[in-house]
């Protein structure tokens, strides 16, 4: 059993004896290298965690110093990798290493030091603030871990499930479950144990497979910023979809009548959370040019908007459960990516059936445009062939070829040709996996089997009107935006909703919509979704008899 007299005898032979050498040996990490700087900090944790004859508190207070040495290498190296996180990419992968790696050796820091504090004699750390702030920061290396392995579409490891049930028992039991502290030194936002477990839990519940690497991050941010509203009970209650089971550590799950209590079953939601999240949207939608900036100045607008809106489903009462039937088919289909190589392959309307456009008009729209009106013999593009597993009414299920995909995230735009058929379809990729065997597996979701590509002039904002800008003096010059228009379920264009180039949405912008032989205007009216390249907005049809 540890002896407190003897601690004191001698220092432990480690080179992080105490709080002094530790910091003396820091300041040799590298100052350019934040991979090598993390790569060491890792190796320290990892010594200090094993190393014998530390006082339990002087342990707890130097893995607390490289916890925070470390943190801001982590979000460097998680920055690089959120700008391109693609999972067949070597350098990617290389970069994920470091980052899991450190959380892994912070959190079996981290939980050693608990084990020590629970074995002691003499018990360290008095101050219930002091005990509340290791099991946050615990909590909070877990989740890291559970993030990142989100971010490569793996099944979470079962440690991460132990570890989260084991330091939020251990809180629980020494009553410090609800007591708040400041997790780094410079946060402005009080957390305790029992918001830090909470906000993972809802991270994981908000169907994280179906959000790109960067789109997870900004719902970790998000559920940081609003985890005050989140509810944790230990009875049913209607505001709780889900559950978690503290006494078999795993993953939550929907709470449903029959499930049988017991004194150890957690429910939580996010409910509550939802007027805060409406509020944002609607000040972001309304005001884009001062968008929300507490989530991280990195994340576009458009993508922030995309993820609380993603939220605001999946943190209803009522989340959203998968329930087509796939049928299980073996074909391969061809597939190309990017918003102007799509806007060139699918179905288009030729300049030539364009109305009231001079030929001073056309000219300039050949000479601005980035995308061909030619023909497809013309394009220039290339195509990767994916075996098809399954197919549904609206998507498909894929593997993605080793030597392919590089380019593939959640949320990017693809062109399908199904083999033997001249028709491009436009899908969205909506779901990755990793399985066990590093085999990539793409759920791609069918956007519309009959797209069509065509032009918008800018008539302008608000309640400016097309017969405006068609009296305007002849200095003015238009402006073509290429635009993808994606029928409805029933093939009508109706109520279709249409792709635009990133940056282009400014809600209420009026355009004439270039189809045919009559001038056709629309109003949009909202941001549906943002992928690396394109937007996908809803308008509205001015002209009567529309579709």
């Amino acid at each position: 059993m540890f002896s407190l007299l003897n601690a004191f005898d001698k220092k432990p032979d480690h080179p992080m004896s105490d709080m002094k050498e530790a910091r003396k040996l820091l300041t040799d990490l590298p100052q350019n290298n934040a991979f090598k700087a993390l790569e060491d900090v890792t190796f320290w944790l990892t010594s200090i965690k094993d190393a014998q004859g530390f006082h339990p508190e002087v342990r707890a207070n130097i893995v607390m110093l490289l916890d925070e040495t470390g943190q801001p290498l982590e979000a460097e190296l998680l920055h690089q990798y959120l700008s391109e996180p693609h999972l067949q990419d070597f350098h990617g992968l290389h970069l994920w290493q470091g980052i899991h790696n450190f959380a892994r050796a912070l959190t079996e820091a981290y939980s050693a030091c608990i084990s020590e504090y629970q074995q002691a004699e003499n018990k360290p750390w008095e101050l219930k603030e002091n005990l509340a702030l290791v099991c946050v920061r615990l909590l909070r290396a877990v989740t890291e871990q559970m993030k990142l392995e989100l971010m490569r579409y793996v099944d979470v490891e079962q440690p991460v499930w132990d570890q989260l049930c084991s330091c939020y028992n251990f809180a629980e039991a020494n009553q410090v479950a609800d007591a708040m502290v400041f997790p780094y030194p410079k946060h402005v936002i009080h957390i305790s144990p029992q918001r830090e477990l909470a906000r993972a839990l809802m991270l994981y519940v908000s169907s994280p497979g179906t959000l790109a690497p960067d789109q997870i991050e900004v719902s970790y941010r998000i559920a940081g910023r609003l985890v005050g509203f989140f509810d944790f009970k230990t009875e049913p209650d209607p505001d709780c979809a889900y559950f978690f089971d503290l006494s078999s550590p795993g993953a939550p799950g929907n709470a449903g009548s029959n499930l049988p209590l017991t004194p150890a079953i957690r429910f939580f939601g996010a409910v509550k959370a939802l007027p805060a999240v409406e509020k944002i949207i609607s000040q972001n939608e309304h005001d884009f040019a001062d968008p929300e900036r507490r989530f991280g100045n990195e994340f576009t607008p458009a993508g922030k908007l995309t993820v609380l809106k993603h939220l605001r489903v999946h943190w209803d009462r009522n989340p959203p459960h998968r329930h087509q039937e796939r049928k299980g088919i073996s074909a391969t289909i061809d597939v190309t990516h990017s918003f102007k190589t799509i806007s060139q392959l699918v179905t288009r309307v030729d300049i030539g059936s364009m109305i009231k456009l001079s030929e001073e008009d056309a000219v300039a729209l050949k000479n601005k445009a980035s995308i061909s009106l030619a023909t497809d013999d013309n394009v220039d593009y290339t195509t990767e062939e994916w075996p098809v597993l399954d197919m549904s009414v609206d998507g498909i299920g894929c593997t993605i070829p080793k030597a392919a995909g590089n380019w593939v995230k959640i949320g990017d735009l693809c062109g399908l040709k199904p083999k033997n058929s001249p028709l491009w379809w436009v899908g969205m990729v909506r779901r990755l996996k990793t399985d066990p065997n590093g085999i990539v597996h793409a759920g791609v979701e069918i956007l519309a089997k009959k797209p069509l590509s065509v032009w918008l002039r800018t008539l302008g904002k608000g309640a400016e009107k097309a017969s405006n800008w068609e009296s305007s003096s002849g200095s003015f010059a238009y402006d073509y935006l290429p635009t993808i228009l994606l029928p409805d379920a029933d093939n009508s264009y109706a109520n279709a909703t249409m792709l635009m180039e990133s940056g282009s949405f400014v809600l209420g912008s009026i355009y004439q919509m270039m189809m045919g032989e009559k001038s056709r205007e629309i109003r949009l009216t909202g941001l549906l979704a943002e992928g690396e390249d394109y937007e996908q907005l809803s308008f509205e049809w001015l002209n009567p008899d529309q579709g």
